[in-house]
């Protein structure tokens, strides 16, 4: 575990100066933008979002401004990609986002305390085993119906997009990539223990959708 966070961290320290020059392609288009899409699904409401590995909050930030009623706490590993969100969200003058310093994998939240959970670009990163531990501890902090969305990179079904994806993953992410296109987010989800999920395409990546159960208690008569 020790090695994991190092390796993150010294990373991230590196990529935090350049990080956002990576979502220029998605900047063109709203409609084709997974974090537009996802910011759609989540109503103006009192609700309580944890944005898992926030990066600089390039999705926290949409989330922010779309819905004022929101508080959002958002969690990374990299203390230099916190602090570049920092800036960005003091910069736009959001109050309903707070960031802390956090391991994923072990969260200190208590059980069943957000409503929606949400991870953005991070899971491609992490070798199978860490990332279901990140996925099971959004299990466990979400409440009862509460929602997971995850947005990753997808294959594109356009022969050049395909090229292009292909290019960019082997220059910039893990070497694992060709695995992690080819998993079964369905049967992932549903072994954590969530339900009703399904995948919306978008540009170079996909939005996940997936639900935790009503956890009902039985009674002894």
């Amino acid at each position: 575990m020790g090695n994991y966070q190092k390796t993150v961290k010294s990373k991230f320290g590196f990529l935090s100066k350049f990080y956002d020059i990576f979502d220029i392609v998605f900047i063109f288009n709203k409609k084709t933008n997974p974090r537009y899409g996802l910011a759609e699904k989540i109503p103006d409401e009192n609700l309580r979002i944890l944005d898992i590995c926030v990066g600089t909050a390039n999705s926290s930030i949409i989330f922010a401004k779309k819905n004022r009623k929101n508080e959002i706490i958002g969690i990374d590993l990299s203390p230099d990609m916190i602090a570049v969100a920092e800036k960005k969200i003091r910069k736009q003058k959001l109050k309903n986002i707070n960031l802390q310093p956090m391991d994923a994998t072990q969260m200190t939240f208590q059980n069943s305390e957000f409503d929606i959970a949400t991870i953005s670009f991070a899971l491609h990163e992490l070798e199978y085993g860490l990332m279901a531990r990140i996925l099971e501890e959004a299990f466990r902090t979400l409440k009862n119906d509460g929602e997971l969305y995850v947005i990753d990179y997808e294959k594109q079904s356009n022969r050049v997009k395909n090229i292009l994806l292909s290019i960019f993953l082997r220059i910039f992410e893990p070497p694992h990539m060709s695995q992690f296109l080819q998993y079964d987010w369905e049967n992932i989800l549903k072994d954590i223990g969530f339900n009703s999920v399904k995948t919306k395409r978008y540009l170079f990546s996909k939005l996940i959708l997936a639900n935790k159960p009503i956890q009902r208690t039985l009674t002894r008569r």
